[in-house]
Parts: C-alpha cells; structure tokens; sequence
C-alpha cells in the first residue's frame, strides 16, 4: 500500500479508495511546500525535495490535509462533520517546529530590521527571535506574510516608503504569527484565532492604524495609472 492510499484509508475508514495516485518531487517548491491536483480519478501529488527522508507517519499527514482540500466536495467527505488524526497532528507540530530551527541568514534590509527591532523590544520584550526578512514584490493583494516552512517575513515593497507605523504594524502582524503559530480543526488551518485577535489590538492605536494603512494603499493606487481592484487589506494580511 503507497502512502496515499495508506493515508486515505487511515482517514476515510471503510470508503473504499478508488484513484489513481502519483506522488512526485520536485525542486521548486520552497522548502516543505506541496500541492495536490485532481484530474478525473487520478490524484498529482507534487512535493518539495525537502520532504524526502521526513518520517513516513508525518508525510501521511500532509498528504491528509491535502486529500481533504482536494476531496472536500465527495460525498464522503461532507457528511463528516469531524475529519483529525494522529499524522494530521504529527504534520502541524512538525511544521511549527521548522520555523524555530531555521536559522535566519542574518542579512535583511535595515528598514525592516530596524522595523523588527522596535516591535520585538515593545511588544514582545525582545523575546522573539529574527526570522528572516524581506521585501516581496509591489503587490496589492499579499500585503505581508510569514512562512512557516522557511521562517520569512515577506513585506509587500508597496510600503517601502510607508510610515514607520504603518510598517511596524504589518511586522506586529506576521510577528504573532511566529509567535502563535496556528491551529488545525477538520482538515482547516486556523491562522487567527481569538488570541491572535485578542493579541492584535493590543497594538497602540490598532483601530486608528487601520484607518491609515488604508489611506496609505489608496494613495498608492491613485499614483499607478492602471485600475485596480479593490481588496480588503484585513482579507490580505495572511500566511501562505
């Protein structure tokens, strides 16, 4: 039995497993990424190399998670209100594990190293350790993120001239991230949570700041000639 029909069965008890599984490597993913695609009865699972040599019991709970995204519109799968197991739990701890074993290169913008800085002393008392940080690309629809898998702070460069509030609000955000971690719950990765929520508003100003920070992307907008969308930077500021 392969492991996608190991972890299938272990999750679906007594459904009978009716696809064609393929489960391949590959070099372009970030480290401990995956996906999963759907064609017909044939499921493509596609890891990171970085998988290779991981514990079985713990690769079988990633291929879980993937199997419930990929699958959530079977039958079998929505009349279960419940869908947890040991491998699933096995994956989460192991993923929030990577990120305190990363080590950071050290080597960031001295913006955002200055913006980490002043959020780590202020609200954490310096105890969160440097994740590694930089800016992404000018993006309005990821403003920021944090990636447990390669411990990274990612800032859009949107904000490359932003106001240090602005700034240091975005690094508050993706630092309770690193801090808290997530949470699992029928197959669903919960990213924030009540004490991330609780958490979040402890942030001087937090309902004022969040006034600016829109004022601050709609002023971006007006100064690109092109029409775009309008999104909701609380939908955005996400990890993926």
């Amino acid at each position: 039995m392969n492991l996608v029909e190991e972890a299938f069965s272990r999750l679906f008890s007594g459904v009978e497993f009716s696809f064609e599984p393929a489960v391949s490597y590959s070099g372009k993913f970030k480290p401990y990424n995956a996906t999963v695609r759907k064609i017909g009865s044939n499921l493509y699972f596609s890891l990171s190399r970085s998988w290779k040599g991981t514990s079985d019991e713990i690769v079988i709970g990633l291929i879980q998670h993937l199997l419930i995204k990929i699958l959530r519109k079977e039958k079998f799968v929505k009349g279960r209100s419940k869908m947890a197991s040991l491998n699933m739990q096995l994956y989460d701890d192991f993923i929030k594990g990577v990120s305190e074993v990363t080590v950071s290169n050290g080597i960031g913008d001295e913006a955002l190293e200055s913006s980490f800085r002043r959020v780590n002393e202020k609200y954490f008392l310096g105890f969160v350790d440097r994740p590694q940080l930089q800016w992404g690309s000018e993006s309005f629809r990821k403003l920021a993120s944090y990636d447990y898998h390669t411990n990274m702070i990612t800032v859009s460069s949107l904000f490359l001239e932003a106001p240090e509030r602005i700034l240091d609000y975005l690094m508050y955000h993706e630092m309770l991230h690193k801090k808290l971690k997530f949470s699992s719950s029928n197959g669903r990765i919960r990213h924030h949570g009540s004490e991330f929520r609780r958490l979040e508003g402890q942030f001087d100003g937090s309902g004022a700041i969040e006034a600016d920070l829109n004022s601050f992307i709609r002023s971006r907008r007006r100064a690109r000639p092109q029409r775009i969308r309008r999104f909701s930077w609380r939908r955005l500021l996400m990890f993926q």
